[in-house]
C-alpha cells in the first residue's frame, strides 16, 4: 500500500475515533472510559486487519486507544468546567 494513502487512512480513522470518543465522553458521562477506549483499539485492529496492515496493526490499535484517552479527557474537562462555572455562577447568584 502506498505510504500516502497509508497516511491519509490514518489521519481519517483517527479523527473519527477523536469524534466518537468526545462525543461518547461529554454526552455520556457515566459510562466508563475503559468500554470507549477498548471498542477504539477494536476498531483500530479491525481497520488494520480490513486494510492489510498487520506489520501496522499493533500501532492502529495503540494510536486509537491513545486518541481515545484524550478525546474522553477533554470532555470530561470540559464537563467539569462547565460544573464548576455553573456552580461559581449559581453561588454569586446568592449573595
Amino acid at each position: 500500500m502506498d505510504l500516502v494513502m497509508l497516511l491519509i487512512y490514518t489521519m481519517f480513522m483517527g479523527s473519527v475515533v477523536l469524534l466518537f470518543s468526545g462525543l461518547v465522553g461529554f454526552f455520556f458521562p457515566k459510562l466508563h472510559f475503559l468500554i470507549v477506549v477498548i471498542i477504539s483499539a477494536l476498531i483500530g485492529g479491525i481497520f488494520g486487519y480490513t486494510y492489510g496492515l498487520t506489520k501496522m496493526m499493533v500501532f492502529t490499535v495503540i494510536f486509537n486507544a491513545a486518541l481515545s484517552l484524550t478525546a474522553i479527557a477533554l470532555a470530561r474537562f470540559g464537563r467539569y468546567l462547565k460544573n464548576k462555572a455553573d456552580y461559581e455562577m449559581a453561588a454569586d447568584d446568592l449573595i
